[in-house]
C-alpha cells in the first residue's frame, strides 16, 4: 500500500530525515519508534506532503505522490492525525467532524459518515453538539481521529495518539485501533509508548538521527529489550 524509499526532508538547512525507507502493507499496523528528535514526526509530515523541502519516493497504491500537495494525497486515501490534534475553537464536535470532508468527494454523505464515526466513537455521539475544545484531552484525540476517519481513508498516519491522555482513555483508544485494523484500516503509527505500540502492531521500524536503524516484527521487538533500551528509551 505505502512504499517509502530513500526519503529525505529538510527544515531550512536542517537535514531531519536522511534516507528513510519503509513499507506498510494493506491491513497492517506498522509502528515507527525512536527517541524524541529522531525524525519520526517529520517522516509522517513528509509522507503527508506537509514538508516542502523533500526528496526520494513515496508511493501509495503504486502511484508516486511525492510531488503532490497534501490535499491531493488526502483525496487518494491518506489520512493524518497530528500530535497537536488541531481541534478548532468555537466549533462543536459535529462541526469539527464536518471539517474532515472539506477536500473530500463525499461531502454529500455527511450525515451517514457522521453517524458511522460516532458509532465507532460513542463518547463523541454523547457530546455531538458540545464545543470540541471543551472535551477532555483524550476525547479531543478521539475527535481528531474521528475527523480523519470521516473521509474513509485507505490509510491513516497517527502521530503520538496517547500523548498526555489518562490511562483509562489510552486503553480505550488502543482497543479502538485494534477494531479499526479488524475493519480493514491500515495504519502507520508513531507512538512513544513502546509496549502499547508493539502490542497492536504487526511490524516496527526504529529511527535514530533521521535514519532507520532497525526493522523487525513486533513480536521479535517485544522480546528484544536491548534494542528498546538503546533506541527507544526517553
Amino acid at each position: 500500500m505505502l512504499v517509502v524509499e530513500n526519503l529525505h526532508a529538510w527544515y531550512e538547512r536542517s537535514h531531519v530525515v536522511q534516507g528513510v525507507s519503509l513499507a506498510v502493507q494493506a491491513g497492517e499496523i506498522v509502528t515507527l519508534m525512536g527517541r524524541n528528535g529522531a525524525g519520526k514526526t517529520t517522516t509522517l509530515r513528509t509522507i503527508m506532503g506537509l514538508v516542502t523541502k523533500r526528496a526520494g519516493s513515496v508511493r501509495l497504491n503504486g502511484e508516486e505522490i511525492l510531488a503532490l500537495p497534501a490535499h491531493q494525497r488526502f483525496r487518494r486515501g491518506l489520512g493524518y492525525v497530528p500530535e497537536e490534534r488541531r481541534i478548532v475553537p468555537g466549533l462543536t464536535v459535529r462541526e469539527n467532524l464536518r471539517l474532515g470532508l472539506l477536500a473530500s468527494k463525499r461531502r454529500s454523505e455527511e450525515d451517514r459518515l457522521i453517524e458511522r464515526v460516532t458509532v465507532t466513537f460513542p463518547r463523541l455521539k454523547e457530546r455531538i453538539d458540545q464545543e470540541g475544545t471543551s472535551l477532555s484531552g483524550g476525547e479531543q484525540q478521539m475527535l481528531a481521529i474521528a475527523r480523519a476517519m470521516m473521509s474513509e481513508p485507505r490509510m491513516l498516519l497517527l502521530d503520538e495518539p496517547s500523548e498526555g491522555i489518562m490511562p483509562v482513555l489510552v486503553d480505550e483508544m488502543f482497543a479502538l485501533f485494534r477494531d479499526m485494523k479488524a475493519a480493514g484500516v491500515t495504519m502507520l503509527l508513531v507512538e512513544q509508548n513502546v509496549e502499547r505500540a508493539l502490542a497492536i502492531a504487526d511490524r516496527a521500524y526504529i529511527m535514530d538521527h533521521g535514519e532507520i536503524v532497525h526493522h523487525d516484527t513486533a513480536a521479535n521487538l517485544i522480546a528484544n529489550k536491548e534494542i528498546q533500551e538503546r533506541y527507544c528509551a526517553v
